[in-house]
């Protein structure tokens, strides 16, 4: 398939799935620099560097993550309580949770907390690393679109990723999902996964591209 051609098959792949190509590109852009925001918080917490991708954007229906995603996660969740309207979840594996978790606490990744079963200190711990890291990609994001953007205090569980979506996103039948490779030293290569309510990710790509376009000098219409 040459390039136009494939161009072309995303497009109307894009548009049946209800964003366009601007669209998915607006929100890989958001998802870029909020991350990025994210991951440096991390960085502060752990002591360590961390190098993430360029995430990856893809719309996924509910139904084939119920059906098909059984593996455990530890899934934190953050409600945007002011500026956008909706929720945001991060995956992680519980591996990675361990070692983030002994970092946190001292140690270098693979001491007493990366050799314990996830406990409740475990989750306490991600809870914290996700509070901080989620406010500075709520800030960033609150720049991006020239608003406040403010988020709860984020709730953390051990859970079926499947279950969890389907318990989790009763009133979406779609959602965007962005992965991204994540790279701290020699201790973590993994991939996170970060989902939104499709209706959620949507209106971040549109105000992102109304303010770009303002910026621009560009009118949106």
């Amino acid at each position: 398939m040459d390039n136009s051609a494939a161009a072309k098959a995303a497009n109307e792949k894009a548009d049946k799935a209800g964003f366009n190509e601007m669209e998915l590109s607006a929100i890989g852009e958001v998802a870029n620099i909020t991350l990025g925001n994210a991951m440096t918080a991390l960085s502060v917490l752990t002591h360590g560097d961390i190098d993430i991708s360029t995430p990856d954007v893809e719309i996924k229906n509910k139904g084939d993550v119920v059906r098909d995603d059984l593996e455990e996660y530890i899934i934190t969740r953050v409600d945007y309580v002011k500026g956008l309207d909706g929720f945001s979840v991060l995956f992680l594996k519980e591996d990675d949770v361990k070692i983030l978790t002994d970092l946190m606490m001292g140690g270098d990744g693979h001491g007493m907390f990366y050799l314990q079963d996830i406990s409740d200190l475990h989750l306490s711990a991600v809870s914290e690393s996700m509070n901080q890291m989620m406010g500075s990609a709520a800030t960033a994001m609150g720049m991006m679109l020239s608003k406040m953007v403010d988020i709860s205090t984020p709730t953390t569980i051990r859970m079926e990723a499947g279950k969890f979506v389907d318990d989790s996103f009763k009133n979406d039948d779609r959602f965007v999902q962005i992965n991204f490779d994540v790279k701290m030293n020699d201790l973590i290569a993994t991939q996170m996964i970060q989902l939104y309510p499709f209706r959620l990710a949507k209106a971040i790509a549109d105000l992102f591209i109304v303010k770009k376009q303002q910026n621009d000098g560009q009118s949106p219409f």
